[in-house]
């Protein structure tokens, strides 16, 4: 079987939170936890401060953590995809899996139970996960994490090949 996942690629996200809002709106979701979070973080010193985007959601560990954190066996590994997802019936709301998750992707959802993103498992793998299909700019893709394999080493080839000068010079750069 395939596992699946995301490619996130934090050169093209622009930080408009669209993922945000699909995840919840598609999950109905609205008052209660993100499953997905956008967050800006800044790398550098001042006066040469950088900004990158970054959209984090359950990254869908291949030997995830949170499952082996759970006394419940409430967080789960689904065999057909190799998605993590948290049984509701199960769930006691002990919060060990978002203790042990790296990404802090478990939310305590309004009714004492954990919460994540699922991948959409409602939406048939063919078909974009909600996150994916709205964002404006191809930042996230979903797939067969071997195609995102793939997928990761082009983008960043075709980034190595085609590294130019700007088109547009701004009046505070050094002239080259």
């Amino acid at each position: 079987m395939s596992e699946y996942g995301f490619y996130f690629d934090k050169e093209k996200c622009v930080g408009c939170r669209a993922c945000e809002v699909a995840c919840q709106l598609w999950n109905d979701e609205t008052r209660s936890v993100k499953w997905r979070n956008v967050t800006s973080i800044l790398k550098g010193e001042y006066p040469d401060l950088v900004s990158v985007n970054v959209s984090l959601a359950c990254m869908h560990c291949k030997d995830a953590p949170c499952v082996k954190a759970c006394p419940r066996q409430a967080v789960t590994q689904k065999e057909d995809s190799h998605t993590v997802v948290v049984d509701q019936e199960r769930c006691v709301g002990c919060m060990l899996c978002l203790w042990a998750c790296p990404y802090g992707a478990p939310q305590l959802g309004i009714k004492g139970k954990m919460e994540k993103c699922h991948f959409c498992d409602d939406r048939p793998q063919g078909m974009k996960r909600a996150c994916e299909e709205i964002c404006p700019t191809q930042a996230i893709v979903s797939g067969r994490v071997e195609d995102l394999h793939k997928l990761s080493k082009e983008n960043l080839a075709e980034r190595l090949l085609h590294e130019e000068e700007p088109g547009v010079v701004l009046g505070h750069e050094a002239a080259g």
